[in-house]
């Protein structure tokens, strides 16, 4: 049960997710009303102008319980509560002996509301319509403005045109900082059933593409026969050359490993290479590896004397068989290590490109990374 509830929490939160930049915010303004009719107009225009609801309940009777209700009612459907304190305390509930905007407050708290609180900057100058006139008022309204200002975002303002530009900054910090659910229009919800459908669908193509990662990483069925690995292969490569008295060439047969022919071409099929290069990398390779060799090879063929430089006899031209390249490319296919890329091209590009398989660049990264020294000495590269 926990994890289908789990399930579900996650399901909603993605709906909220997928649904943040249609979200409008619902906001509940709170304040005495007589002396801040112009302050309450300005925060709701620049609410709507943030393409917030502005809401608020001073139209209903303070004592009636039934008001009273709707105004929780509408503080909990609420993502936001903004408080405005002027000069005035404001009319008692006689049950609780406590303001209604203090009441209000108590209970946006209480349900763990969001609070922003703008408290006017400057009571003192405020003129005597706008403040209060007992001393019993005055300090109930200083105990409230003391419990106000304990809350985090609390904001000083000093007239209509200033407080309407910090509730503007405030709110759009607020969103920020405290992300809400939020209203959108019904009919651009994602619902609940769609997405359950939708994970659903992302479940089972995280299966499949798990179990087809697994496949990959295996060896092809039968290749258990095939020779591999570390199995000795003969290769054949045609060197020539051009010399003083004419060309000269020979077959020179080259043992390897098919470890060795994947390490050599494996650099290359990491991103993917064409067969081109794929055959010109196996021939510099083992000109390279082998030239003492090849170049011996061609003096015994042409019988050149062992003391002549080889500039001065022969330019040097190494190339693997192509029947053997051919057999190096089925038998990496065969063995799952590489395949034919199917990157789209150039219609003017027909030439053949391979890459390495999932399982072919392990098994390379393993042949290829450097093996710490048991002695601790350096790593030559």
């Amino acid at each position: 049960m926990t994890g289908s509830r789990n399930f579900q929490y996650k399901i909603k939160e993605l709906a909220i997710h997928m649904t943040t930049d249609q979200r409008r915010y619902q906001v509940f303004i709170s304040s005495t009303y007589l002396d801040l009719q112009a302050e309450r107009q300005a925060i709701v225009s620049t609410l709507l102008e943030s393409d917030a609801f502005p809401a608020g309940m001073e139209m209903f009777p303070a004592a009636d319980d039934d008001a009273w209700a709707l105004i929780t009612s509408v503080i909990d459907d609420s993502d936001y509560y903004l408080l405005v304190i002027g000069g005035k305390y404001g009319s008692l509930d006689p049950t609780e002996d406590i303001s209604f905007t203090e009441k209000e407050f108590n209970y946006a708290r209480s349900t763990g509301k969001p609070v922003m609180a703008f408290l006017h900057g400057e009571p003192t100058a405020l003129a005597v319509s706008q403040a209060e006139i007992t001393e019993e008022a005055r300090a109930k309204l200083q105990a409230f403005r003391d419990r106000v200002e304990a809350t985090k975002h609390v904001k000083y303002w000093t007239s209509t045109e200033d407080l309407a530009g910090k509730v503007a900054l405030s709110f759009n910090k607020m969103q920020r900082q405290t992300p809400a659910i939020g209203w959108v229009r019904g009919d651009r919800v994602a619902s609940v059933g769609m997405l359950e459908e939708l994970a659903h669908t992302k479940k089972v193509v995280a299966e499949l593409k798990a179990e087809l990662e697994a496949v990959q990483s295996k060896p092809p069925t039968g290749a258990e026969n095939l020779s591999q690995g570390d199995d000795v292969v003969v290769v054949n490569f045609h060197a020539g050359a051009v010399l003083e008295s004419g060309k000269t060439s020979v077959w020179i047969e080259q043992e390897t490993t098919w470890n060795k022919l994947l390490g050599i071409v494996a650099p290359l099929l990491l991103t993917e290479a064409s067969e081109d290069a794929l055959k010109t990398e196996l021939s510099e390779t083992f000109s390279a590896q082998s030239r003492p060799r090849i170049i011996e090879e061609l003096r015994t063929e042409a019988k050149i004397p062992t003391g002549k430089t080889v500039g001065e006899m022969y330019s040097l031209n190494v190339d693997i068989d192509d029947t053997a390249f051919r057999t190096i490319l089925m038998q990496l296919k065969a063995l799952g290590l590489t395949e034919v890329s199917n990157q789209r091209r150039s219609v003017t590009d027909k030439a053949v490109y391979w890459k390495l398989t999932a399982l072919g660049e392990a098994q390379a990264v393993r042949q290829r990374a450097v093996q710490r020294p048991a002695d601790g000495t350096p790593v030559q590269i």
